[in-house]
């Protein structure tokens, strides 16, 4: 199979990021790029499903198969090619964008980026609806057709590793379960002990794992995670803060009520206030 479209420039030229060229090839042996330094002006994206292939950096040889992906910046030398024994199956694309990533950038300065990534984490249905709107182009979707493309890179970028990465997809994947179940169950009495036994870590490793990963501790999160639901409780309910307290996980009311000012800058009786003047 070889699908494979070429999308006109948009009509709004304000776009963050935008697809210029896409694809899916499987049983599609002859798949296989050697492009010179220049040669190509936009990023260009390769995401390994299924099957062997290798990509050439620096004179190495670097396998890539299911799992396994590539991001090579504008005007960088590119060699790269599916094993004719077992083609890959392969979603790619090439676009634009001026978004400063931190995936992007590392593309940017080492003129390749190669990465592990997590097939299961809905990539193919983000692609499926960028080929079904490419198959039936109409400037009407345009905008979708950017957002999906944000999309994808965010959810690599929060779900990818390098492929010499110090964090594997497996520890990242625990990590972010970890985090919902707080998030769903923030009312808890959570300490760092009890988050740790939760993820299977000592409590030492699990907060360096989750800083890594989420970008902030786990008694911040969690703290994050309260507010957001009493922020909602106060705006959508007429409970009294006392039980808002107790149902965002505050034993006390004083002490919910001295945190929220921290964190928001006002009382809960005037952030409710707000919107329901």
């Amino acid at each position: 199979m070889r699908k494979h479209w070429v999308l006109p420039q948009p009509a709004y030229a304000h776009y963050v990021c935008y697809p210029e060229m896409l694809g899916h090839y499987s049983d599609f042996p002859e798949h296989a790029e050697r492009r010179s330094e220049g040669f190509l002006n936009s990023y260009n994206l390769h995401m390994v499903f299924d099957g062997e292939g290798y990509v050439f950096q620096g004179g190495e040889r670097i396998s890539m198969k299911r799992g396994s992906g590539f991001l090579f910046p504008p005007g960088a030398y590119q060699q790269y090619g599916s094993d004719p024994g077992q083609a890959w199956d392969v979603r790619w694309m090439h676009f634009a964008t001026a978004i400063p990533l931190p995936m992007l950038e590392e593309a940017d300065q080492s003129r390749g980026y190669f990465f592990t990534f997590d097939p299961g984490t809905g990539y193919d249905t983000l692609f499926e609806e960028m080929y079904r709107l490419s198959a039936s182009y109409e400037t009407r979707s345009e905008p979708r057709l950017s957002t999906l493309l944000y999309e994808i890179l965010v959810t690599l970028m929060q779900n990818s590793e390098p492929l010499q990465g110090s964090v594997p997809l497996e520890i990242r994947h625990s990590i972010r379960l970890t985090a919902d179940r707080i998030y769903s169950e923030c009312e808890r009495p959570w300490t760092l002990e009890s988050m740790a036994r939760l993820a299977g870590y000592s409590s030492y490793h699990f907060l360096r794992l989750f800083r890594s990963i989420m970008g902030k501790t786990p008694n911040r999160y969690l703290s994050d995670c309260r507010m957001a639901r009493a922020k909602l409780l106060l705006a959508s309910t007429g409970q009294s803060v006392a039980d808002i307290a107790l149902l965002c996980g505050f034993q006390q009311s004083s002490y919910f009520i001295k945190v929220f000012r921290q964190l928001e800058g006002m009382p809960p009786n005037q952030y409710r206030r707000s919107f329901n003047s």
